[in-house]
């Protein structure tokens, strides 16, 4: 019984996502932002549902908030310009941490699938099956137009929905295995999942330290951009109807 109990708790174990243990560190660069933002080809637009101005936009050093154009000074014009220019170099970055992002946790999870699959074409199936998930991931940060939903709370959240069948099959699959090795009393197939079990934290754990290095690094050299263009933000001259200043992004330290 004691190899069972065993056995289900690192069942258990595998139903966790493996990606839980990824951390792109300072991805959040300490901003914060009210504001939801669109990238289209002639501006940028910020969107939010409460509080005012509800939409801003930015468009080649010019200012609308809420329909309303805004008369602005020549050094202020070129402040938002190089906003708009900052933002739109940003975005390739910010898709490529990403895309990085769900590579390591799709190849944890796949890891995880191919050692307790129950055979060779189970294993090739759920290979397949996560990379097509990965894939459409991919496919919808590409085709994302803007900032909104790519933080690395709601990558975490994605790759989690995309992978929770997969794992939750998974667990399932070991579980019942657990229970017909232990009522057989086959102690060497019982060692055997065992062992393949005690592997799976150490085997994440590799694969996470082989590319979070680079990912942080990666995701500091982007958050030095973004605090960048908050910096000039905060140095706009302009006023808001209301006369207060824009803030579409604070710094949070």
């Amino acid at each position: 019984m004691k190899r069972l109990r065993v056995v289900f708790a690192l069942a258990l174990l595998a139903a966790s996502p493996a990606y839980a243990d990824i951390d792109i560190g300072h991805a959040d660069c300490n901003l914060h932002s009210n504001y939801s933002l669109s990238i289209h080809p002639t501006d940028l637009t910020f969107t939010r549902t409460v509080g005012a101005p509800g939409t801003v936009v930015i468009a080649d050093g010019t200012l609308r908030v809420d329909e309303r154009q805004l008369s602005i000074g020549s050094a202020d014009q070129r402040r938002l310009r190089d906003i708009e220019r900052g933002v739109r170099e940003s975005i390739p970055e910010i898709r490529a941490i990403a895309h990085a992002a769900i590579s390591i946790a799709f190849e944890a999870v796949g890891e995880v699938a191919a050692a307790f699959a129950r055979d060779t074409e189970s294993a090739r199936a759920s290979a397949q099956r996560l990379s097509l998930d990965a894939h459409e991931l991919d496919a919808r940060i590409d085709a994302s137009n803007g900032f909104s939903g790519w933080r690395k709370e709601d990558i975490d959240s994605v790759i989690g929905g995309a992978v929770q069948s997969l794992v939750g099959e998974l667990a399932a699959t070991v579980a019942a295995r657990a229970v017909t090795v232990a009522l057989s009393g086959d102690e060497k197939a019982a060692a055997d999942l065992e062992a393949r079990a005690d592997g799976i934290d150490k085997t994440v754990e590799r694969i996470v330290a082989k590319h979070s290095k680079d990912l942080d690094q990666r995701a500091l050299g982007l958050c030095t951009r973004l605090r960048t263009l908050a910096g000039i933000e905060d140095r706009l001259e302009l006023r808001l109807p209301d006369g207060k200043p824009l803030r579409l992004v604070q710094m949070t330290d």
